[in-house]
């Protein structure tokens, strides 16, 4: 803040403009006895009372400050446009709405299930407080129609319901994808050694099973248990499938 320091003469003929002002308002001197240099105040008028009127509040307007800056008057909202502000929106990107779904607790990790995807969903056990009912539940939450599965780097499997998936699709399309044969270029891997020694385990115990030949399950080796869907690592909207030798 700039101070402004007035110089002698202009005090002096500041007083004198005082005491002339004062004698032309009250028509005589000033009736309080002026103390010598002493700063000079402005009068401010009281407000008038109206008889019989309601009480209000009042305030007095400030005294002008000469030479002050000129401050811009701003409004403020009123209380109705407050009240009706529109409302922000809730809706979800594709991203937060993903990274919210909420997986059925059967097709969760863990031993909810005893799934043996080698063998027909009939086989499928369930623990004794879960009723059968709950493999038409919803699979995730909120309902999607469409999910995709990994197995390994090679192999995704797609699910889809208009309807909304539940938990028996999952399942009935891991063990329809999981009992194919293999095509021959299939057969090129690091788990090459592995799917074999499964076709012969397997074909051992079914000869029904030799004229099928090798198929995707083989590749699991003896880990043909199910034991859950986890959100993708890559950060896609895919899940990745889990298997176990035991439950």
């Amino acid at each position: 803040m700039h101070y402004h320091m007035d110089s002698p003469d202009s005090l002096h003929n500041h007083k004198s403009w005082v005491k002339h002002n004062a004698q032309a308002f009250y028509g005589h001197s000033s009736p309080s006895q002026s103390t010598p240099d002493a700063p000079y105040l402005h009068t401010v008028p009281l407000p008038v009372l109206i008889t019989n009127a309601p009480h209000l509040h009042t305030v007095s307007p400030p005294a002008l400050i000469p030479n002050a800056p000129y401050l811009h008057t701003v409004s403020l909202p009123h209380s109705y446009a407050a009240s009706h502000q529109s409302p922000v929106s809730c809706q979800r990107s594709s991203t937060s709405h993903s990274s919210s779904m909420v997986l059925h607790p059967l097709l969760d990790r863990g031993p909810n299930l005893m799934f043996n995807v080698a063998r027909d969903l009939a086989y499928v056990r369930l623990r004794p407080d879960c009723s059968p009912t709950r493999l038409q539940e919803l699979a995730v939450h909120p309902s999607v129609s469409h999910m995709t599965i990994a197995i390994f780097e090679t192999w995704s499997i797609e699910v889809m319901n208009p309807r909304g998936i539940t938990v028996h699709d999952v399942l009935l399309r891991i063990r329809e994808h999981l009992n194919r044969s293999v095509a021959a270029h299939e057969m090129h891997g690091s788990l090459h050694a592995v799917a074999m020694e499964s076709f012969r385990v397997r074909s051992r115990a079914d000869p029904r099973e030799r004229a099928q030949g090798v198929k995707r399950v083989d590749f699991l080796g003896p880990k043909v248990f199910f034991t859950g869907l986890t959100r993708a690592r890559d950060g896609s909207d895919s899940w990745d499938l889990h298997f176990s030798q035991r439950v």
